[in-house]
C-alpha cells in the first residue's frame, strides 16, 4: 500500500515511520532541513533508551510525492488548504482516500472544498510524539491508546479496511467506531485544555494537570465548558466523564509537550482556530456560555500578535 504523509511533523513522522515497516511511505514536509536529515540519516525514532532508524523517503516537492492509496493529512489547521493543494499535485487522484487525523474541528470542511466526500475519512488519535531535531522524534505515549477512523459517506471503502489493517499491523490500534463524533469531542477536550494552557505556561501536561493545582483548576473549567457545548450538540459527555478522560490521557503521556508550545516558543501561528475558538463559536450558536475558552482565545491571539514585541 502506498501512503503519503502530508505534513511530516512529530505526529506525521510517528505514523509514517511505523507504517514504513508494512507500506511504501513518502513523508512530505516543506521543512528542507527535515527532508535532508531523513533522506541522509533515516527517520530517527526514540523512546527512552530505545532507538529505531527507519529508511523512508522524504520530499519537499509536491510533484515528487507520487500517487498514493492513502494521503494522511497531519498539518496544523492553518495549513490544511495549502496541504491539500500540494497533495493534489501528484498524490491525490479519484482513487485516493484522504484521511485527516488533525487536532480540533473544521478541517473536514476545508478538505471537502477539494476532495469528494466519498474519498474523505476523518478521525483522531491519542498517540503523542515530540520533535527532538530535524528527522528525529521522541515517542511519548507510554500506554496503549487508540486511533479511530470513519468515512464521511455511509460506505466503508476496501482501501480503508486495508489501511486500518496496516495501522494495526504496526501497533497503532485502529478501528472504525460507531461513536466517532463523541470520540473527536473527547479529543477536543484534551487539546483545548492541554495544548493551549501548556503553551501559555510553557510546561508539560503533567505539570499542568497533576503537579500544579492552580493550572489544573483553569484546565478543569475549560474542559467543563467544552463538555457543555458537546451536550448541547447532542453528544452525551458529562463534565465528570470529560475530566476523567483528560486525566487518563495525561497519565498516558506524562512528559508530553504539545506542539503548540513549540509554536509559541518559535513565534509561529497556532491552531487555536480549530480548538478553543471553534468551541466558542459553537457555544455562541447554541447559546452556551464559554467565558474561560474565550479568555484562552484572547490570550493566545494576544501572544501571536505581539511576537515581535515580546519583552525578553
Amino acid at each position: 500500500m502506498k501512503i503519503a504523509i502530508i505534513g511530516a511533523g512529530a505526529m506525521g513522522s510517528l505514523f509514517g515511520g511505523l507504517l514504513s515497516d508494512k507500506c511504501e511511505v513518502c513523508l512530505y514536509s516543506t521543512n528542507t532541513s527535515y527532508v535532508e536529515a531523513v533522506n541522509t540519516n533515516g527517520l530517527i525514532m526514540t523512546q527512552g533508551d530505545k532507538k529505531y532508524v527507519k529508511k523512508v523517503r522524504a520530499t519537499n516537492k509536491a510533484e515528487e510525492i507520487g500517487t498514493s492509496d492513502v494521503a494522511v493529512i497531519f498539518v496544523k489547521c492553518t495549513g490544511t488548504e495549502k496541504a491539500i493543494q500540494d497533495a493534489m499535485v501528484s498524490s491525490i487522484n479519484k482513487d485516493t482516500i484522504v484521511v485527516t487525523l488533525q487536532n480540533g474541528i473544521g478541517n473536514v470542511d476545508i478538505i471537502k472544498k477539494f476532495v469528494p466526500e466519498d474519498q474523505i475519512v476523518y478521525g483522531y488519535t491519542t498517540l503523542t510524539s515530540d520533535r527532538v531535531a530535524p528527522g528525529h522524534i521522541e515517542m511519548t505515549t507510554i500506554k496503549e491508546v487508540d486511533t479511530h477512523l470513519c468515512p464521511i459517506s455511509d460506505s466503508v471503502m476496501p482501501k480503508l479496511i486495508q489501511f486500518i489493517d496496516s495501522l494495526n499491523a504496526v501497533g497503532l490500534n485502529a478501528s472504525i467506531p460507531n461513536d466517532i463524533d463523541e470520540k473527536i469531542w473527547y479529543k477536543l477536550m484534551v487539546n483545548a485544555s492541554e495544548n493551549t494552557l501548556c503553551s501559555i505556561f510553557k510546561i508539560n501536561v503533567s505539570q499542568l494537570m497533576i503537579q500544579t493545582r492552580e493550572s489544573f483548576e483553569i484546565a478543569k473549567q475549560v474542559i467543563y465548558e467544552v463538555s457543555d457545548v458537546a451536550r448541547a450538540k447532542g453528544i452525551n459527555i458529562s463534565r465528570e466523564k470529560a475530566l476523567e478522560h483528560v486525566m487518563r490521557v495525561t497519565r498516558s503521556v506524562p512528559e508530553h509537550v504539545p506542539s503548540m508550545v513549540l509554536d509559541i516558543v518559535n513565534k509561529k501561528k497556532t491552531e487555536i482556530s480549530s480548538l478553543n475558538e471553534a468551541v466558542v463559536k459553537e457555544g455562541k450558536e447554541l447559546g452556551i456560555p464559554t467565558p474561560i475558552n474565550g479568555m484562552i482565545v484572547n490570550i493566545i491571539r494576544t501572544i501571536e500578535k505581539n511576537y515581535d514585541k515580546t519583552i525578553d
